[in-house]
């Protein structure tokens, strides 16, 4: 190929990078899909992912054909890197290790974007046409929202047409992210009007009267209905202290680390305090995010992923010389501001990454001399392995003819590591997706069918495996059920299907506690597992037992944790044990109606009478704003006075004070699986303590 071929097809790459990017900000925000289990951030996820590995892809094809390697140099460089470096060795230190990985995979490739969008634009006009497209796509998903609101469907998907539907997923996030542009946008307009009006500035202009009006609506509904729920700033500090100073069996890598990137759900259930069981609205909400960004990355990166954040920081808003005048800085600004105060998702962290490229690229055009381009060379081993000169200054030289080949091998290694597993993830999600679908039209074969292809695609994601357990014994209940319904004895077939259904349920159970160890929900899942099976499965009441408890050390100020255990034993007939666990859950919540309910029925069952009425008692007194449940409690206290032959002999508890929300009244239940024959041997569920 000819020396002016290349150069023509290596502009055309350029021109391609471009265009592919400025699509990308502005589909960004308004890029959803009903094909994967998180309509919202998923797709957004899985379009960066597709985007950053074609640019790699494309970037080494046209390294290949300039026979260079040029890379942009910035000053945040170094502290981008540091960042995502602290983050990774967050998931590899964490105990839930492979839910780390999982989650901190799409904040790499925002990291990646980065660098690939600060080496792909040369030119003014490709800055613009960059800034314009990522206005646009806020301003897009603000007017799809904002129309929907009024009961305008723009979109031809019914599962859209809600006034609370928006592209970015909620009102919290839309507002975010307009928020962030804001600044950007101001910065656009007002040196223009200053000098003269100019079609940018027209352009600009406009998109700012969209976006404001669109935060108007935003701002309105997220004081009215859709109020988002945070965790209170003092209890998101309690916990993230707690996370690093108290990891029992990992105080150093819970100090240093913290309990890995993406893991807060878990932190939030091993280190919450126990106060905010007084808390009628947020006892029982099981937070996913910290009350801010910072705590959430304290808790989960531990004091190297906060001094990296930190470092971040200073490095860009010191010193100041010049960077106050990129329109850019601050947009970036207030973002660090808002990470102290609020949780960003996955969707502010790549907006942060998006703008952090616009002002390099706008800062690379005020301060060429701090924002240069250099010619990565090898050079002979007594200079060195690796160079780096001036781009200039290397062309002038010559450069290496391995330098490109090297670096086009390493691009495309990630391109292909990096696409395999992100396609297999994204490719077993939508087949999850249609499992649950399947389930909602109640077919269980389909359900099974699809459930068994996504495991089989991405082996890696916990909640496949707890779901599929449950999706087993559902079927082997179906199966037994229709078996007893015809009035006739299972045959063999059927029973040995039902076998090895209650085995997989157990067996994928157990996995989902393997691949998340501090997964509260994987512990419940598998202590409800092994409670269906008490009376069918051999040992099945002391794996319960074993995997309950297990779930309460991982969430001990949970009271419902308690009130489960507590339903076993009630359960198996261990009414003192029960009687334990539910006076547990009411001394961590003196107010939990059902904890005394249950506690009087395990008094009941042990024939004491007395202390069963004065626990009815004080369910009757906490119940008094739900006169449905009140009234039942009425009559059980009736019926059992009635029995032992007195009236009103017990005692009132004193200061407990109704409270205006409570869970339903229910006592301990279990979905037993018909008896079988013989017993099925299960294997035990192996508890991971103090990890």
């Amino acid at each position: 190929m000819q020396d002016a071929q290349k150069l023509q097809i290596s502009h055309i790459i350029s021109k391609v990078l471009l265009f592919v990017w400025g699509l990308t900000f502005l589909l960004f925000p308004v890029f959803f899909s009903t094909l994967t289990t998180d309509p919202f951030t998923l797709p957004k996820e899985a379009l960066l992912a597709f985007v950053v590995l074609l640019s790699l892809l494309l970037w080494g094809a046209k390294m290949l054909l300039d026979k260079q390697v040029k890379l942009r140099r910035t000053p945040f460089d170094i502290p981008v890197l540091l960042f995502g470096a602290a983050l990774l060795l967050s998931s590899l230190f964490a105990v839930n290790r492979t839910d780390s990985l999982i989650a901190i995979i799409p904040v790499m490739f925002a990291i990646l974007s980065y660098f690939v969008v600060i080496n792909i634009v040369r030119e003014k006009r490709g800055l613009l046409f960059l800034t314009l497209s990522l206005v646009t796509g806020g301003v897009l998903s603000g007017i799809i929202t904002t129309l929907n609101h009024v009961k305008v469907y723009l979109l031809p998907i019914s599962q859209t047409h809600t006034t609370s539907f928006s592209p970015l997923g909620s009102y919290f996030d839309l507002g975010l992210y307009l928020v962030m542009l804001a600044p950007l946008i101001i910065m656009y307009i007002l040196p223009s009007i200053k000098r003269k009006i100019t079609g940018q500035t027209i352009a600009f202009g406009v998109l700012g009267i969209l976006v404001l009006f669109a935060l108007l609506v935003t701002g309105n509904e997220l004081l009215g209905t859709q109020k988002p729920l945070i965790l209170p700033f003092q209890t998101g500090f309690q916990t993230a202290f707690a996370a690093i100073s108290q990891d029992n069996g990992r105080v150093a890598q819970g100090f240093f680390f913290g309990s890995g990137y993406g893991n807060y759900a878990t932190v939030f259930s091993r280190f919450k305090p126990v106060t905010i069981n007084a808390d009628p609205n947020l006892w029982a909400t099981p937070f996913a995010t910290s009350s801010s960004y910072v705590l959430e990355l304290l808790a989960t990166t531990g004091i190297v992923g906060i001094l990296a954040y930190l470092f971040f920081i200073i490095r860009f808003v010191t010193p100041l010389s010049e960077k106050a005048k990129n329109p850019a800085y601050f947009s970036i600004v207030l973002v660090f501001l808002l990470s102290f105060l609020i949780p960003f998702s996955f969707i502010e962290v790549s907006l942060f990454f998006f703008l952090l490229s616009i002002f390099a690229l706008r800062q690379a055009e005020m301060q060429p001399g701090q924002y240069y381009e250099m010619e990565l060379r090898i050079v002979a081993l007594r200079k060195g392995v690796l160079n780096f000169a001036m781009a200039d200054e290397t062309s002038r030289r010559g450069s290496s003819p391995i330098t490109h080949l090297l670096a086009f091998a390493f691009l495309l290694l990630l391109v292909l590591v990096g696409g395999f597993y992100s396609g297999s993830f994204v490719l077993s999600d939508a087949l999850f997706q249609n499992s649950l679908v399947a389930a909602n039209q109640n077919s269980g074969t389909l359900t099974y069918k699809y459930q068994t292809q996504a495991i089989t695609t991405f082996p890696y994601r916990s909640a496949y495996y707890r779901i599929f357990s449950q999706t087993n014994v559902a079927l082997a209940n179906s199966l037994l059920s229709l078996s007893a319904s015809s009035k006739s004895s299972p045959s063999a077939q059927v029973q040995q299907t039902a076998l090895t259904l209650v085995q997989q349920s157990i067996t994928a159970a157990k996995q989902a506690t393997t691949l998340s160890p501090q997964d509260v929900l994987a512990w419940q899942n598998l202590a409800s597992d092994y409670r269906s099976l008490i009376g069918v499965g051999q040992n099945a009441d002391s794996f319960a037992i074993a995997a309950n408890q297990q779930a309460a050390q991982l969430d001990p100020v949970n009271p419902q944790e308690y009130v489960a255990l507590g339903g076993i034993y009630y359960q198996l007939g261990k009414y003192d044990n029960a009687i334990q666990a539910f006076q547990t859950a009411i001394s961590l919540k003196q107010d939990y109606a059902n904890a005394y309910y249950n506690l009087a029925h395990a008094y009941e069952q042990k024939n004491d009478t007395t202390d069963a009425l004065a626990a009815l008692q004080v369910v009757k007194q906490l119940m008094s704003n739900d006169k449905t449940n009140a009234q039942k409690v009425d009559a059980e206290i009736k019926a059992l006075e009635a029995n032992a032959g007195t009236t009103d002999q017990t005692t009132t508890a004193k200061n407990v004070k109704p409270v205006e929300k409570t869970q339903p009244l229910a006592l301990p239940t279990t979905t037993e699986l018909p008896a079988q024959p013989t017993q099925i041997p299960l294997a035990s569920p192996t508890p991971t303590p103090g990890k």
